[in-house]
């Protein structure tokens, strides 16, 4: 669903970038051409009344039976008779237009863009007095028409690069965009599957004990075997739809918390205790540090279940005979808790990828360790739901180490 959005949603961007592009080239050549035909224009403004009218003034026409060869030229009357005409407007003018003469005469100046001989030209008509109106026209074949279609030409050559342009830079912005969007399908996804495969197991358990117990007639303990089972099961699945919908809402939201303040040192002392049978039973090493009068105001339930998390961790993956240190500190307001075991040296792939759900390692793997792959997870959420953190420190060949920070406050 994600990739035909996404090349949906790039066909769509790329469109309106070119088409945006396109409006903005042809704008800028219509005003480059206008300002160019605004200058042509000036330019014989100036020309016939600077120097023309000028002359006119003083001299009457006689002057200009010789002269003005610059244009193509004419004086008109009233009828559109030529009165004067420069030797290089012989056989040059096409049908006059006499609309714009009688505004010349009417005192307007007036322009007409007309072909003659296959070559652009800019008409002037403009009045000089009752008696007689001008006709003037430039060819628009010069300098100024040459820059106007070297910048056409470089319009035209530019469609294919803007549009190709215009297909990354979209790509990259959905690219860019969809991204969370995508990794909440795809967690979702995983999420779903995940939670199938979880639950599908212990449901089975249960299923398979309950057929068997009703196939005869059994002793009242036997059903009672059964039953604990049931209930030993029945927790399991209970324990882990509570993980499951803390992990649901991890992606969209932090943590609705409950804080109180918040004795550390006594919450690390129960949960130590409650470990002291099994880290006796295998050998291992447990030192702890505390800081008096050490607290927080945060969510006791859930700062328990995250340290709970990183300690069953600990013990699950020390060898029998090996050595587990806690050590407390307080480190810009916050609380720091380091856990460091004897462990076997991690991978850099597993170091990339230990905080991803149900991710299991290589470790995991080998030892036959218990678990869904969900605890790391779940602790860093429930400290950034705090405005703490979670992070792997750098392991050596022989020790595993993780720190937690929680704010004080």
């Amino acid at each position: 669903m994600i990739i035909p959005t996404k090349r949906r949603l790039t066909i769509i961007f790329t469109s309106v970038i070119v088409a945006f592009n396109v409006v903005i080239l042809i704008l800028s050549y219509l005003f480059w051409h206008q300002s160019m035909v605004n200058g042509v224009k000036r330019s014989m403004r100036e020309d016939m009344y600077s120097e023309f009218l000028d002359q006119y003034n003083r001299s009457g026409l006689d002057p200009f039976r010789n002269m003005w060869d610059e244009h193509h030229f004419q004086i008109l009357n009233r009828e559109g008779g030529i009165v004067i005409s420069t030797r290089n407007s012989a056989g040059f003018y096409p049908e006059l237009n006499r609309k714009l003469l009688a505004d010349a005469f009417a005192g307007i100046q007036v322009f007409d863009t007309i072909k003659v001989l296959n070559e652009e030209h800019l008409i002037f008509y403009f009045p000089i007095d009752g008696t007689y109106a001008g006709r003037a026209a430039k060819s628009l074949s010069g300098d100024e028409i040459i820059y106007d279609r070297a910048f056409l030409k470089l319009v035209m050559m530019t469609l294919p690069l803007m549009l190709f342009l215009s297909y990354l830079v979209s790509r990259f912005l959905v690219n860019h965009a969809m991204k969370p969007i995508a990794d909440v399908f795809t967690f979702q996804e995983t999420f779903s599957s995940n939670v199938s495969h979880e639950l599908r197991s212990p449901l089975a358990s249960l299923k398979g004990n309950f057929e068997v117990a009703l196939r005869k007639e059994r002793p009242a303990d036997e059903y009672r075997e059964v039953i604990s089972f049931g209930l030993k099961e029945t927790d399991r699945i209970i324990k882990l739809l509570n993980i499951l919908s803390l992990l649901a809402s991890s992606k969209f939201k932090p943590l609705d918390l409950f804080k109180n303040s918040t004795d550390i040192n006594a919450l690390i002392r129960d949960l130590v205790s409650s470990y002291q049978p099994q880290i006796k039973a295998r050998g291992i090493t447990l030192t702890t540090s505390a800081i008096s009068g050490l607290s927080c105001n945060c969510d006791e339930a859930l700062i328990r279940r995250s340290i709970e998390n990183l300690l069953d961790n600990a013990v699950k993956y020390t060898a029998d005979g090996g050595r587990i240190d806690l050590t407390l500190s307080l480190v810009a307001g916050h609380i720091s808790m380091t856990i460091s075991n004897t462990a076997e040296p991690m991978e850099r792939e597993e170091v990339e990828n230990i905080f991803n759900p149900f991710y299991r390692g290589r470790r995991a793997m080998n030892l036959r360790v218990e678990g869904k792959g969900l605890g790391l997870y779940i602790a860093r959420y429930i400290m950034r739901s705090h405005g703490g953190d979670l992070i792997i420190n750098q392991s050596d060949s022989t020790h595993f180490s993780i720190t937690m920070f929680l704010p004080v406050k």
